[in-house]
């Protein structure tokens, strides 16, 4: 009979982890600046930050203020000791439609060697919001830092390449231009990327090149606080995420990239700023780059690349787990036979098989309990009235509910079932789930098959010390307990981690992250009910509890200064109209409605300037009549038997941005700007095409011509958006009492322009045009 004296002892192993896991989302303190130049050092890569950023503003791609920062980079090069150079030309990355003017920096470490090279970098360029201290001007400073400490170090085996591109934030552009047309990327076999999608938290190891064993093996040697996951690597695969790394990935050079990715809601907002950058972040961001250049530049890097991939995840920031994938078949096999054979063999003389028919029920009915009370929960804790669709700021109500949902499924389902499915019946079924969940994630995901794996492991191992203490009345105790709190580890750690990428309106995912350790627990706390008479009132209690921690978090502020939403007022004319609009943008749809209705701001259907409409909270204005596009346009059929689209555009001066759109039906397959390939249809991307879609960052003034080759010859409707700065005595009146709680985000204030052209079927522009 497996016993346990008492459930809050689970409450306590599950508590203890718990701790440990939250290790794993904190960061180490800063280390001062008086320590010698061996040891990376955040306080002296902040003082960098802040010579780099001094006005504390925007600086996207071809800006003026681009420029100053680039100037700095520079400067501090050579202060170091290095002979920079910049890679300058008019770049255009055609899987995202993107182009610009660049402005790489480049300095070099030379190596004994130098058939090599390393690469580390960073972007510098800003989004159009805030003047990105954390995405990626962190990252910035800790490269010169780290090229400062490299300057005396001894020369390494290979080349140390630091590169700071420019661009990134409109499309890779700058990665892009490196990778295309210096000659210096072709020594390039290994690459450390600096990112960032937040303001703090550790900095984590999100993605490698294929064939990583090797790295990630030197990543778990050499780093001191490793923070990794290859489960991250295989969600970031399948969001609309991309970074620089993406560029040289593509290509085949190995890599690791790190990010830290807490505080979310200020990423690419105007509050990117010094002030919300968390120091520890950016020292944990120096020490996992310092310690990865001194191992990667010894190393040598024709065999940098291994025939195979690695599994990996952190165990509260103190080692990395991590397994070749070429084993995981093997291993969850003989784990698994070896933990169902330990579980037949301690329980052959009190198993019954009608247990197991009641197991059957009683596990399905424990998950579905779980998935529908997150279910019934993300209503409240994630689409309520005014719910932060990003990162709720008071998260610990939230978590603490779900938590409840978790007590009280667990709760039920003794009350229902104890009695009716034995410990050792649970056991074996709960545990086979897990044997089943490792055999399938070895075949279809085995960079994740760590989530079955380590508490199989686990459970193995204590079942070699039950061995040992066959003597005792409790079989299997050990095994269950470690089992129990490998189990637990696993929970906790993806539920904590689905933090960065979803809120509480999907609880029910985050609920299903605690299964394992609830399945789990289940036999212990079977054989601990078994003898006792259970009753409805703690279920009472817990319900209780639950409703209590949800109005908890009702009342608790959506939005705060530290942690606001995205809001921003922009100004939107259409060519011909007499009438424009002012108009409160929110990229998640979370605007202020108290401000909007304060200001008589009403949702309006508006065209968009990119080929479709959309519902916004806007006020009519007067049409300030901005400077407009002059196009022309006519065409010729190729040799290949498509039609090419001459268009030439007369842009307004000081025009930021110019955006095309091109309907997906006329069977456009590329793209020219300058002779410049813009775009490639045929490229997949992470993002699924509405329209198709040409950008111009800071566009040169005069005439721009772009080409665009077709496979039909019907006529079809392009629409153009310009940039312009907007009027301050426009939108003055409306900031007095702008919401401390609201920020602009992503791409900040602006006036738009927008034209619609029709592309006649002789190539022209149609009559009204």
């Amino acid at each position: 009979m497996l016993k346990l004296r008492h459930p809050w002892s689970l409450l306590a192993i599950f508590f203890l982890v718990m701790l440990g896991v939250l290790r794993t989302f904190s960061v180490p303190a800063p280390v001062e600046s008086d320590v010698p130049e061996v040891v990376f050092s955040a306080v002296r890569a902040e003082a960098i930050l802040r010579d780099l950023l001094q006005e504390g503003k925007p600086h996207p791609a071809g800006s003026e203020l681009n420029a100053v920062v680039r100037d700095r980079i520079i400067g501090h090069l050579k202060a170091s000791g290095y002979d920079p150079r910049v890679q300058s030309r008019f770049q255009c990355n055609p899987r995202f439609g993107s182009c610009s003017s660049v402005d790489n920096v480049i300095a070099v470490k030379p190596g004994t060697e130098g058939r090599y090279a390393l690469l580390l970098t960073a972007h510098y360029d800003s989004g159009w919001t805030g003047p990105g201290a954390a995405d990626d001007g962190a990252a910035v400073a800790a490269i010169l830092e780290i090229a400062d400490m490299a300057s005396d170090f001894p020369p390494f085996r290979n080349d140390i390449v630091f590169l700071f591109t420019d661009a990134e934030e409109v499309g890779l552009v700058g990665a892009r231009a490196f990778a295309e047309h210096d000659p210096l990327f072709s020594k390039v076999k290994a690459v450390i990327n600096l990112e960032a999608r937040g303001v703090s938290g550790p900095s984590a190891l999100f993605e490698t090149g294929e064939g990583n064993r090797s790295v990630v093996r030197m990543f778990a040697k050499n780093v001191e606080r490793p923070v990794g996951n290859s489960l991250v690597y295989e969600m970031y695969k399948r969001m609309p995420n991309d970074t620089d790394y993406s560029v040289y990935r593509d290509r085949g050079v190995m890599g690791l990239n790190f990010a830290f990715a807490r505080g979310v809601a200020v990423y690419h907002s105007s509050i990117d700023d010094l002030n919300h950058l968390d120091l520890g972040s950016l020292q944990h961001h120096g020490d996992n780059a310092w310690a990865m250049v001194k191992a990667v530049g010894e190393r040598d890097l024709s065999g940098i690349r291994s025939r195979e991939n690695a599994g990996f995840i952190d165990v509260f920031g103190m080692w990395l787990v991590h397994y070749p994938v070429a084993i995981t078949g093997g291993l969850a096999l003989f784990l698994g036979v070896w933990v169902m054979i330990a579980i037949g063999l301690a329980f052959r003389r009190e198993f019954r098989f009608r247990q197991l028919r009641w197991g059957l029920l009683a596990i399905p009915f424990l998950i579905a309990f779980m998935a529908l009370g997150g279910a019934m929960m993300s209503f409240p804790l994630g689409h309520w009235v005014d719910i932060h669709p990003i990162e709720y700021p008071y998260p610990w109500a939230g978590r603490l509910a779900l938590f409840a949902v978790a007590l009280l499924a667990i709760y039920v389902t003794l009350r229902l079932f104890s009695g009716r499915v034995s410990a050792c019946a649970w056991m074996i079924l709960a545990w086979f789930l897990v044997f089943m969940l490792a055999l399938v994630l070895s075949s279809k995901l085995p960079t994740a098959s760590h989530l079955a794996l380590v508490p199989l492991a686990m459970f193995a191992l204590g079942s070699l010390v039950d061995l040992v203490r066959k003597k005792s009345p409790a079989p299997l105790l050990v095994a269950s307990v470690l089992g129990f709190a490998a189990s637990s580890f696993i929970s906790l750690y993806h539920f904590f981690m689905l933090d960065t990428v979803m809120n509480f309106d999907m609880a029910y995912v985050k609920t299903l992250a605690l299964a394992p350790a609830v399945l789990v627990a289940m036999p212990m706390l079977l054989a601990w009910a078994s003898k006792r008479e259970l009753d409805w009132r703690p279920a009472k209690g817990l319900a209780g509890a639950l409703l209590l921690l949800t109005v908890v978090h009702w009342i608790l502020p959506a939005f705060t200064a530290e942690r606001p939403r995205d809001m921003t007022l922009m100004y939107r004319e259409t060519e011909g109209n007499d009438t424009a609009h002012l108009i409160l943008e929110s990229i998640s749809g979370r605007h202020d409605p108290d401000f909007a209705d304060s200001h008589d701001f009403e949702v309006t259907k508006l065209e968009t300037g990119r080929l479709d409409t959309a519902e916004r909270p806007a006020r009519a204005v007067r049409a300030l009549d901005l400077p407009a596009v002059v196009l022309t346009a006519e065409r010729e059929r190729t040799q290949y038997d498509t039609v090419m689209h001459r268009l030439v555009f007369e842009l307004p001066a000081d025009t930021p941005l110019l955006e095309i759109s091109v309907p997906l039906d006329i069977g456009l397959q590329s793209a020219w700007v300058d002779g410049e390939r813009a775009l490639d249809t045929r490229l997949q991307t992470k993002h699924r095409r509405q329209r198709h879609s040409i950008r111009l960052i800071h566009p040169p003034a005069g005439s721009v011509r772009v080409d665009l080759e077709t496979v039909s010859e019907r006529a079809f409707s392009i629409d153009v958006l310009t940039w312009h700065e907007l009027p301050g005595v426009l939108i003055a009146p409306f900031l007095g009492n702008w919401p401390d709680e609201a920020r602009p985000y992503l791409y900040g204030p602006r006036a738009e322009k927008h034209q619609s052209f029709e592309i006649g079927p002789d190539g022209g522009l149609s009559s009204d045009h």
